[in-house]
Formats: C-alpha cells, sequence, structure tokens
C-alpha cells in the first residue's frame, strides 16, 4: 500500500477530511499498527536506552495512530453512517487488541523500569511523571498477571471496547428512528417561531409536509419547554427516556439492556483480576479522590444540602400548575414546560426573549474577547474548506508573542447521524519533536444547538452558551499546555475527577454582567442586554438549582453505586441500583417506560464510569478557583496569567492538587460552590 495514496498517512499538520476516503480508515490503522509491531520488537531487544532512541521513539509512533484515529474516531460521531461505522468498528476492535498487548507487554515493561533505574537522576520532573505514569498503565493493564490472567483481562477489555460502541449506536440509531410529523402548525402551539422553521426544514429534507419534530435535542428541548400540548410532551417525553430499550415506541434492534448487563460484569471481572474488590476502586487509582468511601461521603454531604431546597422547588412548582396551568397533577413531562411559565410570571424571563441577545456569531466573538483579556491570546479564523461539514469552522490561537498555540474546529450545530450532547476531543496532541519544533496542540469541539434558518441567524439559549464556554474551557487546557510530551500535556495525564476544573471554570463568566456586555445584542436593534433583563437573569441563576443538583447526585450515586457492587448476578442491578438511589433523590413519579440508564453515554459508553461524580467533584475546584477572579474585580490580566502558568498550561505534568494550590495558594474549599449553588 503505497502512503501516498492514503490521506490519513499524509504527514500535513491537519486532518485532509477534504480527500479522506471511508475506505482507507482501517486499511490506515493496519499499517500504522504493523509500523508499530516491528518498532516494539526493535526496542524490546534493545540494549543501550535513552529518551531518544526509546520513550521518543515510542511517542512518535503513537502519535501517528493517534493522529489517523483522531479524524475516525470523530466522524463516527458527527458523520455517522454505516460505512464509517464499519470502518471505525473494525479500526476500534485492532486498535484495542494492539495496545491491551502492549499494555501487558512484559519485555517492554522491563525496559521502561530499566531505563527509569538507570536515568531517573537526569531525567527532569516531567520526564519522571511521564515514566511514572506509564509504569502505573502498564500495572493497570495487567502486566504483573500470569499468562492465563493476562488473556483473560484483554479478552475481557476488548469485549467492553465492542460493547460501548453498540450502545452508543444504539442510542444514535433509535434517536433517528422516532419522528412526529404535522401538516398545521395547530397541534405545535407554543412552540418559538425558530423552532416551527426548523421543523418545517426538516420536514422539507426529508422529503415531507408541514412540521416534523424529532429526538435531537435543540427539537426535545424546545417540545418539553414550549409546547402547550400536554400529549405531545407526554409522548415526546416517552420516546427520549426510553432510547435504546425495549419501550420505545419503534420496534428495532436497539435495546441496551443486556449491553449494560454483559458491561458491568465485565468490568467487575477486569477489577478482580487485578486485586481490586470493584471496579470503582479501580477507578479510583487515576483519581484525585482516594477512596470510595471519601466519594459517597462527599456526594452525601451535598445530597443533604440539596434535598430540602429541591422539595420545596417541587411543592412551588405543584401549587403553581393547579392553580395557574389547570394541571392537577405535576408529571415529569409537564416540568421543563412548567418551570418556564413560573419563570416567565415571576422573574420575568423568557428563555425566547434572551434567546435574541444570543446570536451565535455575537457569543463566539464575546468568547474570543474574553480569553484575550484574560490570557493574552489572540483567536483567528483560518479560511480552509477542508472539513467535514458546510457548517465547520477552523481556527488559530496565538499567543502575545504571535506564537501559533493551537488550533479548533467548531461544530456546534445539531443534525441527523450526529451524537448528542457536546464534547471537546482531541485532534493532534502538543509535543516536542526531535527537530526541537513544536507539534501545536488541535482539538474538535461539538456542541448541538438549534442552526440558522432561511429567515434567521442561529441563537443560542443561555444554556448553550454555557455549553459553549464549557467545552472550550476543555479546549484551553489542551491548546494552551506548553508540556512537550503527549503523555502529559493538554488533559492528558489529568485525573479525571480533575479535568472538568477548566470546562466548569468557564461557565461562571456567562453570569457576569460585564462580560455579557460584549456579546450580549438584540439581533433586530443591536441593543445591549438591557441591566433589568440581566438583573431578571441573574435573579433565575438558582432557580431550581436544588433540583439540578439533586439530579447530578443521583446520576453520581448511581454509577458509583453501580460500579461499587460486586454481586454476580447483573441482572436487572442498573434498575435495581437506580431504584434505590431514587427512594432518596427522586422527587417526582418515575414513569414506568423510563430507560434513563440505557442512553447514559457518560458512563457506559464515555469514559466517566464510576466518575461521574468528577463533574461536582472539579466544580469544588472551579467555584473557589472563579472567586480568585471576582476578589481582583473580575477579568484581572495578573490572575488570568497566573490560572494559565498554574492550571492551563501544565497538563498532568503534576497532581491536580498540587496545581491548585499553586494557583490558589491552598487547598480547595467547598463554600464557594455551596454559595453558588444558593445552597449556603
Amino acid at each position: 500500500m503505497a502512503k501516498v495514496k492514503n490521506s490519513l498517512l499524509a504527514r500535513s499538520s491537519l486532518p485532509l477530511f477534504a480527500s479522506l476516503k471511508t475506505k482507507d480508515m482501517f486499511s490506515a490503522i493496519k499499517y500504522l499498527i504493523n509500523e508499530n509491531t516491528i518498532l516494539l520488537k526493535k526496542l524490546e531487544k534493545q540494549k543501550k536506552l535513552t529518551w531518544e532512541n526509546f520513550v521518543y521513539k515510542l511517542e512518535e509512533s503513537d502519535d501517528k495512530i493517534s493522529k489517523a484515529w483522531a479524524p475516525i474516531r470523530h466522524l463516527n460521531s458527527v458523520m455517522n453512517d454505516k460505512n464509517v461505522r464499519e470502518q471505525y468498528d473494525k479500526s476500534l476492535r485492532l486498535l484495542t487488541s494492539h495496545y491491551g498487548k502492549i499494555g501487558q507487554n512484559q519485555r517492554l515493561f522491563k525496559q521502561y523500569e530499566r531505563f527509569y533505574e538507570e536515568n531517573k537522576k537526569t531525567l527532569n520532573a516531567k520526564q519522571r511523571k511521564l515514566i511514572s505514569d506509564t509504569l502505573r498503565s502498564f500495572r493497570l493493564s495487567g502486566v504483573d498477571l500470569d499468562a492465563g490472567d493476562r488473556k483473560l483481562f484483554r479478552e475481557c477489555k476488548e469485549r467492553i471496547s465492542e460493547l460501548e460502541s453498540k450502545f452508543e449506536q444504539n442510542i444514535l440509531d433509535s434517536t433517528n428512528a422516532w419522528f412526529l410529523n404535522f401538516n398545521t402548525k395547530k397541534p405545535l402551539a407554543g412552540l418559538p417561531l425558530n423552532s416551527l422553521e426548523i421543523a418545517a426544514e426538516v420536514a422539507s429534507f426529508r422529503g415531507e409536509k408541514g412540521y416534523t419534530l424529532t429526538l435531537d435535542q435543540p427539537c426535545y428541548t424546545a417540545v418539553m419547554t414550549f409546547a402547550k400540548n400536554s400529549n405531545l410532551r407526554k409522548k415526546m417525553y416517552i420516546a427520549y427516556i426510553s432510547r435504546a430499550s425495549k419501550n420505545f415506541p419503534i420496534k428495532g434492534d436497539w435495546d441496551n439492556t443486556n449491553i449494560i448487563e454483559e458491561i458491568l460484569s465485565l468490568r467487575q471481572k477486569v477489577a478482580n483480576i487485578l486485586g481490586f474488590k470493584n471496579y470503582s476502586q479501580l477507578s479510583l487509582e487515576t483519581k484525585m479522590a482516594n477512596s470510595t468511601d471519601e466519594v459517597i461521603r462527599f456526594l452525601d454531604g451535598l445530597k443533604k444540602k440539596a434535598i430540602g431546597k429541591s422539595k420545596t422547588e417541587i411543592k412551588v412548582l405543584k401549587k403553581y400548575a393547579k392553580k395557574n396551568l389547570n394541571l392537577v397533577n405535576l408529571n415529569p413531562w409537564d416540568l421543563a414546560y412548567v418551570s418556564e411559565k413560573y419563570k416567565e410570571e415571576n422573574f420575568g424571563v423568557s428563555q425566547e426573549e434572551l434567546k435574541k441577545y444570543f446570536t451565535v456569531e455575537n457569543v463566539i466573538s464575546g468568547l474570543f474577547k474574553l480569553v484575550q483579556s484574560l490570557y493574552g491570546i489572540k483567536v483567528t479564523l483560518s479560511k480552509t474548506k477542508d472539513v467535514w461539514h458546510p457548517d465547520v469552522r477552523l481556527y488559530e490561537i496565538y499567543d502575545k508573542k504571535n506564537q501559533l498555540r493551537g488550533k479548533f474546529y467548531f461544530d456546534l450545530y445539531a443534525r441527523q447521524n450526529k451524537r448528542g450532547g457536546a464534547w471537546m476531543d482531541e485532534c493532534i496532541q502538543r509535543r516536542i519533536k526531535i527537530n526541537g519544533l513544536i507539534q501545536p496542540p488541535v482539538a474538535f469541539i461539538t456542541c448541538n444547538s438549534s442552526p440558522p434558518t432561511k429567515n434567521s441567524p442561529a441563537f443560542f439559549s443561555h444554556y448553550d452558551v454555557e455549553t459553549l464556554f464549557h467545552e472550550f474551557g476543555h479546549g484551553l487546557q489542551h491548546m494552551l499546555t506548553k508540556i512537550d510530551y503527549a503523555g502529559i500535556s493538554g488533559i492528558s495525564g489529568v485525573e479525571w475527577d480533575a479535568v472538568e476544573l477548566p470546562s466548569q471554570f468557564m461557565e461562571n463568566w456567562c453570569w457576569e454582567k460585564k462580560v455579557l456586555d460584549t456579546f450580549a445584542f438584540h439581533y433586530e436593534t443591536k441593543q445591549k442586554l438591557p441591566t433589568s433583563l440581566f438583573k431578571k437573569l441573574l435573579a433565575t441563576k438558582n432557580y431550581n438549582s436544588g433540583m439540578a443538583l439533586i439530579r447530578q447526585i443521583e446520576f453520581s450515586l448511581f454509577d458509583f453505586l453501580l460500579h461499587m457492587n460486586t454481586s454476580k448476578n447483573k441482572k436487572k442491578l442498573a434498575d435495581k441500583v437506580l431504584n434505590d438511589v431514587r427512594k432518596e433523590t427522586s422527587l417526582m413519579p418515575i414513569n414506568k417506560n423510563n430507560k434513563f440508564q440505557n442512553s447514559f453515554s457518560h458512563i457506559f459508553a464515555g469514559g466517566y464510569a464510576a466518575g461521574y461524580y468528577s463533574y461536582k467533584w472539579a466544580e469544588v475546584l472551579s467555584a473557589d478557583a472563579f472567586m480568585a477572579f471576582k476578589e481582583k474585580g473580575l477579568v484581572d490580566k495578573k490572575v488570568g496569567a497566573k490560572f494559565m502558568k498554574s492550571i492551563l498550561e501544565t497538563g498532568g505534568s503534576k497532581p491536580a492538587k498540587e496545581l491548585f494550590i499553586t494557583f490558589r495558594g491552598r487547598e480547595p474549599k467547598i463554600e464557594p460552590l455551596l454559595k453558588s449553588l444558593g445552597l449556603k
């Protein structure tokens, strides 16, 4: 196979999406893995080991694989079709098997140990951290096990990888399968004009008349929040919460129930083989939290703080719904609708009114102005058509010295065959090459907000603004890193329960008038967001925050307790654990069709297994970090420079707690978080 014919093997600084052929995906991965295998055999026998001829050579080979795999993995999430999926699945199987074997390669492990012993006095602190992390990774991959257990461990991990991929595909396929078409807009009363325009365009695209609703996030949220028709809300709610389950209204081969049970069994087996009591214990080996007890105490403490407030919030909404909306019972599909009506009447805030101040172009511009003010970096648009979809844009980040620090792609709008949610993913990692040149990091930043229509620009809700800022925070940690080794640069090597610090930190700016004034302009009048409307918005900051927090605690406890459970029979275990947790956290009736766990991709497909608590754990850090700015008058360049140097540039070169103390001068406190949530 000639390299030149496969764009994934080209030595370009960015993926060549325009010339990327789907059929080349697996062949590129196969070629690079073969190349990597030849290198490994050579290094296993190498007598004299140096950083350049050993560690660097492995990093360079892994980097080639990573740069080919990243666009394949990304396209599987954002432009999914039968051919991409087939190539992705084949590549994933090969990669999982290959790296599973490397993790258990005893000869390579011994070489790393020997290299470390011979060179630890001359290695710098970052190099020592990288090698230390690598040795730990070998041990957690089963390198010390006997031959039988090594094989069993590897087979379990390979099967888990397959199941996680299938889990995500089932969610996407069931989501795409469901739709509702209406000839007139009468049944859609209450929906905003922008949502109706999108529904009309979806119908037209599908060759249908009238308006078509789908389970894509913007459409689902609009119906649940604004549709006056309670039966429509109920129908859509039941479809959404039963995705990838036997309760889903459309029959298809998408049920994740058995997949969940098999994943749980295999994870427990993996943990046991390594000598851990349960999977949650294994998970904490690479996190800040020291024990399962510490995590449970943390979550229980927050639960106690939130439960009283959430009970009061539910009581208020029930009373309002009965008195003002003739809803005798407050059902789950009524909650968002009633909450919005109450907010409009009692706070004078309408999401639709607010959206008119948050055109996507202005929000992006304001985001870039903020990071320039904080960190002295400049973001510029790169004119390229070498992208996977016409909506996608490529940007570059330059620092004060006009040096390129990183690049990123924005893919912001929902569409068919694109996974729901929002995320940042690595495209290319920063590393220093043997010639001394820096490989700039590149990020994929993905959201799922409403696209523009023929008649109006694209708008963000305030929640969408927070989401964009959140994902860009992840992107900044990936792109602003100054660490020269891929294994600890950017988000690599950062404890998973600290990785949300930069992202959640960025959300805080969305509630500051000084920042909103740089981008919140009415799309027609061009007027700034009025102070009166901002005050109303601010008054809603902790509106139903008890309910929002208890929901996150429910997800976190479910995840962590589920992975702590050591019973061998996993049949309906997820149902049982979730029901037990809900006895203490759920204040609303649970619909019989609710199969939330069947689409909980964070823990069954997204790397957050026994780690969903990380969102709240890291929010303690982010709220405390933001207080440092508030104490100095908000947008402070000195504090910004310190945050960038201490947190954003350091990657996984030091433990997260140590880096936080460097920035704040002390250990993190929970009080700023409680205050920001209105619980103190």
